[in-house]
């Protein structure tokens, strides 16, 4: 009986035992599989523009895995390709992705795939890349027409003042010959000794021969005709109303003067800057002289420009507007900009530029012309990193910023206050000038943008969406040409798509630090409607269209 017993508990034993061992083999191969993972830590990553290596992690245990590259252009490979095991606890594996530069004007993306291989699944990470440039669209529409533009250009160095600091010919032949900058108006001074009216006609007549504007300007009337009266506690030289005629006999026969020695004047001054130190005149004696002798200044064949405030002020500009006799005589508003016109942040200086800009809506058919001014901040300063004017950031955001905004403004011609000086426009002997004598300064090739692109067009209506390009457009009614002036105020380059249909040539200069009216190239966009120029980052770029 015991050993029937001790058998079948030996029985039940070895049922119980190969259950047991079929339980662990069941058990086993359950668990084959379970926690083996692989994946990127990251879904997703961003590359820089240019060539560019990053590092991404994979998360894996008890799996070898391999990553593949998708198609693309972005990534050029990755290390390692592929790791893990199948024992591994969790671990972490670096793995270096190198890309290349993105060349194309696109946002670009890629896809990375990472194989387990264990659980036969699939993970990936996106590579994401922008495009070098950004992007800014301009839209033109030549049927929306403004002011005529007439000219740029700068003052002749006045003999009286700067001695030997003159213009030579083939100096002012740089900037008003042909295959020079392009400037088309010359203003001089009326001295008033007649005595010295000679010392201008060779130059004046240079600049004619290349069809520039002559305009003249007196700054002081002689001492015979003036007393001194006390304006806010200051003497200055003042005009006696009983010498009005004989003021006025004085410019004419300057006229003469000038026209008998070949210069065809284009217009004339009352005065230059009649609110400050020099001939100083109230708003109403300058409405006074115009109405009395406006009429017989004209009839020597000049316009008659409005006597040149300094800051263009509302108490002069005004009075001529609203007076008919005065207005009636007077061809061409003018004013200088010493009172501050870019700087929109200051109440003061914002209330001017509106006013200014809203001149020419005011005066029928006839044009405003900014006729001096000009940026030398440090100039006074020992310390030569304080010369703020020899800056390109400078001179861009002072002249550049200041001509773009007057053209905004329905200013009709810009001139610029010594055409050779060292804050001017061609470089002097002043150990500050920026250039050597008689080299053309940052200053010059800036004007020289408007010069050559705007000059006798007219101004249409431009609209970018990006408030740090800015841009003002011109057509060529001649030729039906639109040319547009670009000033990219951003520290990156900015890719310029200009949608426009029927261009049939197109060709851009551009200025910048290290520039100067450097051809660069132009593309068609991809509908074949419209053309891209790339602008580098703080930079001045003019282009030219064609459409015949």
């Amino acid at each position: 009986m015991k050993n029937i017993t001790l058998l079948f508990c030996l029985f039940l034993a070895n049922i119980l035992l190969g259950a047991c061992s079929g339980g662990e083999d069941e058990k086993k191969e359950m668990d084959e599989g379970k926690g083996a993972y692989a994946f990127f830590l990251k879904k997703s990553i961003t590359v820089s523009t240019g060539e560019s290596q990053t590092d991404v992690v994979v998360e894996w245990a008890k799996t070898s895995w391999e990553i593949t590259i998708g198609e693309g252009e972005i990534v050029k490979s990755v290390t390692p390709t592929s790791g893990g095991n199948s024992s591994g606890e969790k671990q972490y594996t670096k793995v270096r992705v190198s890309c290349g530069a993105n060349s194309t004007m696109k946002k670009r993306t890629q896809t990375i795939h990472l194989f387990d291989k264990t659980n036969e699944t699939t993970v990936d990470l996106l590579v994401e890349q922008e495009p070098p440039f950004k992007s800014v669209t301009l839209t033109v529409d030549p049927m929306v027409k403004y002011q005529p533009i007439v000219g740029f250009g700068g003052m002749y160095n006045p003999k009286i003042w700067c001695g030997d600091n003159l213009i030579s010919a083939p100096q002012l032949d740089k900037m008003y010959g042909a295959g020079g900058l392009g400037y088309s108006i010359l203003r001089l001074m009326i001295y008033p000794n007649e005595s010295d009216w000679s010392a201008d006609v060779e130059a004046a007549k240079a600049a004619q021969a290349n069809g520039a504007i002559i305009f003249a300007c007196p700054w002081d009337c002689t001492d015979a005709l003036a007393d001194k009266i006390t304006v806010n506690g200051k003497e200055m030289k003042h005009l006696k109303k009983e010498n009005y005629e004989a003021y006025a006999n004085h410019l004419i026969r300057y006229v003469t003067f000038m026209k008998e020695k070949g210069v065809n004047l284009y217009a004339i001054s009352v005065q230059n800057e009649p609110d400050m130190e020099f001939t100083y005149w109230t708003p109403s004696e300058v409405v006074d002289f115009v109405k009395q002798y406006g009429a017989r200044i004209r009839e020597t064949g000049v316009k008659l420009m409005s006597p040149e405030a300094c800051g263009m002020q509302p108490e002069y500009t005004d009075l001529i507007i609203n007076n008919a006799e005065a207005f009636a005589q007077t061809d061409i508003l003018a004013g200088h900009l010493y009172q501050g016109f870019t700087d929109l942040s200051s109440g003061y200086v914002k209330n001017r530029h509106d006013y200014i800009c809203g001149v020419y809506s005011r005066i029928q058919g006839k044009t405003w012309w900014m006729t001096e001014h000009l940026f030398n901040d440090g100039e006074n300063s020992d310390d030569s990193s304080k010369w703020e004017f020899l800056k390109w950031q400078y001179s861009l955001n002072h002249l550049g910023k200041e001509i773009h905004m007057c053209m905004e403004g329905y200013c009709s011609a810009y001139i610029y206050w010594y055409l050779k000086r060292f804050y001017g426009l061609m470089g002097d002997t002043d150990k500050r000038s920026p250039t050597s004598e008689g080299e053309i300064t940052k200053n010059g090739y800036i004007m020289a943008h408007y010069a050559q692109y705007a000059t006798e067009t007219t101004r249409i209506k431009v609209v970018t969406n990006n408030e740090e390009v800015c841009a003002t457009a011109y057509l060529d009614e001649k030729t039906g040409e639109v040319t547009i002036v670009l000033l990219n105020l951003n520290g990156a380059s900015q890719w310029l798509e200009i949608p426009l249909a029927g261009i049939k040539k197109a060709s851009a200069v551009e200025t910048n630090e290290t520039k100067n009216m450097e051809v660069i190239d132009t593309g068609l966009m991809e509908s074949a409607e419209g053309i891209t120029v790339l602008l580098s980052a703080n930079s001045i770029t003019s282009v030219r269209l064609t459409f015949k």
